[in-house]
């Protein structure tokens, strides 16, 4: 405690989530509950600014998604919904564009917190009198007093055997209450508070907790014993807000009553935050960042091949002489005259570098837009390109592609920064004789090609920045239901900015950045088997081209998702959580589930085999290019856990254990049984990890897209009972038809 303020230290990790500000802990031994607040210690170093600009775009991005979401209409007859209830007052400082303003943002490294003790109602549990204080102040001032009312007062007295209430009142504007005698009501577009009494006069009162809900917890007076149920509580700011309408009839008390929960409840508290790739290679990203629809259409084309247009050298002559390049064609003509010379001479190294010589100066020539594109731009790429900004960020194939690009430049092609299982080295493999280590290549291969995988390496270098700026309460998404009489109210969910906090004498708008290099496993799916199982599946999906890769399908098929008025996925994935629609059977949901799911089910084999926790470890997609990253989230000194992991786990007999635990049925199977199975398979017990470490917040994920059972429940196309063939067993079958027996690998 310093400054008579309490801070605490944890990992920068623990910090920027579960102890973010406004959220509830316990310290160890879970004694002695606490609120998080605002904390403000250094602004996180050599934050380039191209990263600072992904941070604010990916936070503004998420709170104009918020907006719509929040308070899109409501249904006929019902009231329209108050801005102010979906988003901090801070964010519609500009109500024509909502977003967080950067003039008092601050990216702060994640270090240190404050807090203070709440909720600040305590318990007797020798008597059950119940006293509540709105903040430490009021507690130092009464606590002397604590015991006033205690009915064993005159009896020779009680133990006084305090503890805090672990309950509180919360409401999904982000504003919570402790649990006590205070009750509040609209006067006027005031909200005035009052202290409970009972009939008799006491205002003293023992909390019955001997029912198992909250709902009929009671509060029995001290004096005289009369029972009355917990008073109904209304959140402030929403009341003032609905207040009028209220009165007239028009909202509902539905909208403003706090509900109970336990301080644990993850419903008590969700941070709000996502992470992006923190690249130092750009150049790729500026197509994204100025809206380089063009470039960005083309890169795509000639990455996925999509339609060729031929130039022929005729063509390259008339269009550069056209624009009085004669030089450059003749420079051209020259090297092509070189290469059928060196062809003839039998020199082909020098022949292939006059090919590539003639082949940079034609990409230049493109760059210059001197010469077309080499790949067309079909109507469907164009429409993905053009709907990327209405996109949800994480979700949007094209941003994934650049991510990929970046990633396969700064890493994939330098040696220096992986390790590729299929030729281990330092740092992911043990000491081997010569025979040994060809025998674990051997079997690696093997578990490779069984699991459908192309590619793996390990990754030295993940460059992750993953961050925090707010939180909600209630929900984690815009939009929470509640029943009244026969009606459904839907009401927004407030996304609030965290409280400011003091950093060189000015308040600032913190958000918690954790900007980190650590490992991580690289996973390629391989295409033909992809494109197998989605044709076992009757999974429909169109190539712009014979040659096409099957991004190019994936690109397209993404745009389609959501109709005219939205590109894709919903940020919280409506559509294949709560209300599935009839494009569920999307090539691009398939393969995104596909992908998903086998990362979940390498953080299950990894952390199994590693002894870290499932949540440390993340998952970043990059689906048209078939491939995921699992990568480690801590932030401690043991960031070589995965190589050391991987590197314990290889042997000769074995190959790699964490791949051979892939490979076993058990590990598709579910402590849940039939009941995860008839779902479609995803549950804690079997493929889910912590929802803060999912991309998805567990959405899109079923055991039934790798082992084959009961469909994902929200493929509304198929019959209930209607089930789906797994990646395995297909890549199994492909391999027995391309060898009919494999004594090395036996497919089980």
């Amino acid at each position: 405690m310093t400054n008579d303020v309490f801070t605490m230290t944890r990992s920068r990790t623990q910090i920027a989530t579960v102890y973010a500000p406004e959220s509830f802990f316990t310290f160890e031994g879970g004694l002695g509950a606490c609120i998080a607040r605002s904390a403000a210690g250094h602004e996180v170093p050599k934050l380039s600014l191209i990263l600072r600009e992904q941070i604010l775009e990916a936070i503004n991005a998420r709170v104009r998604s918020w907006y719509e979401q929040a308070t899109r209409p409501r249904p006929q007859g019902f009231p329209p919904v108050e801005p102010r209830l979906a988003l901090d007052k801070e964010l519609l400082r500009d109500p024509h564009s909502p977003g967080l303003q950067p003039d008092r943002v601050r990216f702060v490294s994640p270090e240190e917190m404050h807090y203070e003790p709440a909720p600040l109602t305590f318990v007797c549990r020798e008597c059950r009198l119940i006293k509540d204080y709105a903040d430490i102040g009021q507690f130092e001032a009464g606590k002397d007093r604590i015991c006033d009312g205690c009915p064993k007062k005159d009896k020779g007295g009680c133990k006084a055997s305090w503890e805090q209430l672990d309950v509180v009142l919360v409401h999904w504007s982000g504003s919570w209450r402790p649990i006590g005698v205070r009750v509040n009501r609209y006067d006027n577009g005031e909200v005035k508070w009052s202290r409970m009494s009972c009939t008799c006069g006491n205002e003293h009162f023992l909390l019955n907790r001997s029912a198992p809900v909250f709902a009929k917890w009671r509060l029995e007076c001290s004096a005289c014993g009369t029972a009355q149920q917990l008073p109904v509580v209304a959140d402030d700011d929403s009341f003032r807000l609905l207040g009028e309408g209220i009165r007239a009839g028009a909202n509902q008390r539905v909208e403003v009553n706090m509900e109970p929960v336990s301080y644990r409840a993850n419903s008590a508290y969700y941070a709000q935050g996502d992470r992006v790739l923190a690249f130092e290679e750009n150049r790729w990203y500026e197509m994204l960042r100025h809206n380089r629809g063009g470039d960005l259409a083309a890169f795509a084309a000639q990455e996925y091949r999509y339609p060729v247009q031929v130039l022929t050298d005729p063509d390259i002559e008339r269009i550069l002489k056209e624009k009085n390049l004669e030089r450059e064609w003749e420079s051209y003509n020259l090297r092509k005259k070189t290469i059928e010379f060196l062809d003839r001479q039998g020199e082909p190294a020098l022949a292939d570098n006059a090919r590539e010589e003639n082949r940079r100066a034609l990409d230049r020539l493109r760059d210059e837009k001197i010469l077309p594109d080499a790949f067309q731009a079909t109507p469907e790429l164009l429409q993905a390109v053009n709907g990327i900004q209405r996109a949800e960020r994480k979700f949007e194939p094209l941003r994934q592609a650049v991510e990929h690009k970046t990633l396969d430049a700064d890493v994939l092609r330098d040696s220096t920064k992986f390790a590729n299982v299929r030729e281990p080295k330092d740092p992911i493999i043990p000491d081997l004789s010569t025979a040994d280590l060809e025998e674990v290549k051997r079997r690696i291969a093997g578990q490779l090609s069984l699991l459908g995988i192309a590619d793996m390496r390990l990754v030295t270098k993940f460059p992750v920045c993953e961050f925090t700026f707010g939180y909600t309460r209630v929900e984690s998404g815009p939009r929470v239901s509640r029943k009244k009489t026969q009606e459904r109210w839907d009401m927004p969910v407030r996304l609030n900015l965290f409280p400011l906090a003091r950093m060189d004498r000015e308040m600032v708008q913190p958000i918690y950045t954790i900007r980190q290099d650590n490992e991580a496993l690289y996973v390629r799916l391989d295409e033909d088997m992809v494109k197998a199982w989605l044709e076992a599946n009757s999974i429909p999906f169109k190539l712009p081209s014979p040659n096409s890769r099957l991004g190019a399908a994936l690109i397209d098929a993404y745009s389609a998702i959501g109709g005219p008025d939205r590109h894709g996925f919903s940020p919280w994935l409506d559509e294949y959580r709560n209300r599935p629609g009839a494009l569920s059977r999307n090539v691009y949901a398939y393969v995104y589930t596909l992908l998903h799911t086998i990362a979940h089910q390498l953080i299950h084999s990894v952390a199994g085999v590693s002894g870290l926790d499932i949540g440390s470890l993340s998952e970043h997609l990059f689906v048209p290019d078939l491939a995921f990253a699992v990568y480690r989230r801590g932030t401690t000194m043991d960031l070589g856990y995965i190589a050391s992991a991987w590197r314990t786990a290889t042997s000769p007999g074995v190959g790699n254990s964490i791949l051979s635990t892939m490979l076993d049925p058990d590990s598709l199977r579910c402590g849940s049984g039939a009941i995860c199975d008839e779902r479609g398979g995803a549950c804690p017990d079997c493929v889910l990890i912590p929802e803060i470490s999912c991309l998805t917040r567990n959405n899109l994920l079923s055991r039934s897209v790798l082992r084959g059972m009961a469909k994902p429940h929200w493929d509304v196309t198929l019959p209930k009972q209607a089930s789906v063939k797994g990646y395995y067993p297909v890549v199994r079958d492909v391999i027995r038809m391309r060898s009919a027996t494999d004594d090395r690998f036996p497919v089980r």
